[in-house]
């Protein structure tokens, strides 16, 4: 296992394309059925041509869920990513009020990956799923996890957001939620499924952004393992947030952590 891949380049992303050149391209998608014709789900094609991901042929394997995009409102990014994730049964301002009443947030921010393990729990219950689990994982990049999206897992992961929302690397200044929702594995892997960092995508859903996401698995994961600090801008904007001891990057935290969720 490839533990610390080299991080290719930001993929374009859909939310730095103006409402034209979306239009554009799917009218371009519509004449020419040759392009990304594997995709079933429109939103999948259309973030796949976009990203000029499997154009001419389809990936080797792949597992998408379509899951509705809410918009978030104030620092509640985490809260939306699992209301996305339970398809509405539980509403966002449902989940602030318990994560108040909980003492795990002031405002809706969730730096503790093992308080969102605590909240997915609680939903789990308050929606009567049954034989649904949740795991607080370590190590994105591997293997193990690859498979499990494959068999229709899905994810809840915190990573840095760059201006376009894609991730990128600040030490957590710039923290975000995203539900992993599918995965594309573009080439039959040579060696095992993480040696090639070009090789696999994944397909994520956050609060600030109606479009389907693809962004490298190990982009992901490099974003995942940099988050060690709150950012120093908020401690100056006059709202109180709740940290877990030994703060974001600690083992109480959010960095080289993520919660898998499996049986929805």
């Amino acid at each position: 296992m490839c533990t610390n891949p080299p991080v290719p380049p930001p993929l374009p992303s859909l939310d730095l394309i103006n409402s034209s050149e979306i239009s554009k391209t799917t009218s371009l998608i519509n004449k020419n059925y040759d392009i990304c014709q594997w995709a079933l789900e429109p939103e999948l094609r259309e973030a796949c041509a976009i990203n000029s991901i499997c154009l001419d042929k389809p990936p080797y394997q792949y597992k998408y869920k379509h899951y509705e995009p809410i918009a978030q409102v104030g620092p509640t990014c985490g809260l939306v990513a699992l209301a996305m994730l339970f398809k509405g049964d539980v509403r966002p301002d449902e989940l602030l009020n318990m994560v108040k009443a909980e003492g795990f947030s002031s405002n809706g921010e969730m730096f503790s990956c093992h308080n969102m393990a605590k909240l997915t729990e609680k939903v789990i219950c308050l929606t009567e799923k049954s034989n649904v689990r949740v795991e607080v994982r370590q190590e994105l990049y591997r293997e193990e996890t690859i498979q499990e999206l494959l068999n229709g897992a899905a994810l809840l992961v915190a990573y840095d957001a760059d201006c376009n929302h894609s991730p990128c690397l600040r030490h957590g200044h710039t923290a975000h939620w995203a539900l992993v929702c599918g995965i594309i594995v573009i080439e039959e892997p040579k060696e095992d499924y993480s040696a090639d960092p070009n090789n696999t995508y994944i397909l994520c859903r956050h609060g600030k952004s109606k479009y389907l996401a693809v962004w490298p698995l190990a982009q992901l994961d490099s974003s995942n393992k940099n988050l060690s600090e709150f950012s120093p801008k908020k401690k100056e904007d006059g709202l109180l947030y709740i940290l877990p001891d030994g703060g974001m990057g600690g083992e109480r935290g959010l960095r080289n952590q993520f919660l898998i969720v499996k049986g929805l």
